[in-house]
């Protein structure tokens, strides 16, 4: 088996175990959303036990399809993956949930969507566990990193720019210059990610409606919303509920 991806698309885990390459590793509560990935040299065993129904999407990455897309056409050998457990990545999760949308509702090029998907999971993992953890050379330190993150978690208004620029006591430009070193995207990007994984998880846990949810996540309409949605899930917002919630 090559890469494998998990993803809890619905339903909880609450207790377990969990064994990567006969090491016990400490078990994390996973609710919908919850990622695992094991790289092609670890095994992974363990149990769970949780809500009575759930749904998970299990991707396998063939290593054939790594050397022709990541090594051959990057020029670049994927290095050495840690597993991870329980994990939540935006970028992951999107990218996985608009596979599991492509197996519901598929057409002629759902093939294509899928395989452009999986080369974005491997390089989502690669920058998350593939290089040394280490502030990059020009980057945000931890502390501020940690801090802009805080902020824009906490905040019951998108911060903007400014604000978030104000707070590490840089400049605009080398605050925005910075974080893009840092997480690999701007400001904008991530805050749009987010907004994107907080609606995501409304969905399925809340009874809200669409435009509620639109609002609490703080888009500009429900229209901005549903377009934003469909663009990275491959679904509707109404869609995703009709497909993923209990």
């Amino acid at each position: 088996m090559g890469h494998v991806f998990i993803i809890n698309l619905r339903g909880a885990a609450s207790k377990g175990e969990d064994f990567v390459d006969g090491r016990r590793i400490s078990f994390s509560p996973r609710r919908a959303g919850s990622l695992i990935y094991i790289p092609a040299s670890s095994e992974w065993t363990g149990w769970d036990e949780g809500d009575a129904t759930g749904s998970y999407l299990l991707v396998s990455v063939d290593q054939g399809f790594i050397q022709d897309g990541f090594e051959d056409r990057l020029r670049h050998r994927l290095p050495h993956l840690r597993p991870s457990i329980g994990f939540r990545d935006s970028a992951t999760e999107m990218a996985l949930q608009r596979m599991a949308a492509e197996i519901m509702q598929p057409d002629p090029l759902s093939v294509m969507m899928a395989e452009s998907q999986a080369m974005q999971l491997l390089v989502q993992m690669t920058r998350l566990n593939g290089v040394p953890n280490e502030t990059a050379k020009g980057g945000l330190s931890s502390f501020d990193l940690r801090h802009t993150v805080e902020m824009i978690e906490t905040s019951a208004k998108a911060p903007t720019l400014p604000d978030l620029a104000n707070e590490v006591g840089l400049s605009r430009f080398h605050y925005w210059r910075a974080f893009k070193q840092s997480m690999g995207v701007t400001p904008y990007a991530f805050m749009a990610r987010r907004r994107l994984e907080k609606s995501s998880e409304m969905l399925l846990t809340t009874t809200l409606s669409a435009t509620e949810i639109a609002m609490a996540c703080n888009f500009s309409s429900s229209s901005h919303f549903s377009t934003a949605f469909k663009q990275a899930f491959g679904v509707t917002p109404t869609e995703y509920r009709r497909l993923y919630r209990f």
